[in-house]
């Protein structure tokens, strides 16, 4: 047979998982720290309404996904 040691197999198996959980902490604290960012200067500003907490949370998101599909592109 020409198929992989079991112990190949997991650790490669970790290592993948491992990448894939890092890559969820990361837009995770992307996605944190924007609308923290957005908050933060919407204090200072005194405006009724958060367009910048709204503004820092989705810009937050569009470059966590940019990241999640740039680091799991094949």
């Amino acid at each position: 047979m020409t198929g992989e040691d079991p112990a190949t197999k997991r650790k490669k198996a970790a290592q993948t998982y491992m990448r894939l959980s890092g890559i969820g902490f990361q837009m995770a604290a992307i996605i944190g720290i924007g609308a923290y960012g957005g908050w933060w200067i919407d204090q200072h500003t005194g405006w009724n309404f958060p367009i910048l907490t709204l503004v820092g949370s989705l810009g937050g998101v569009a470059i966590a996904m940019y990241i999640l599909f740039k680091e799991t592109r094949v």
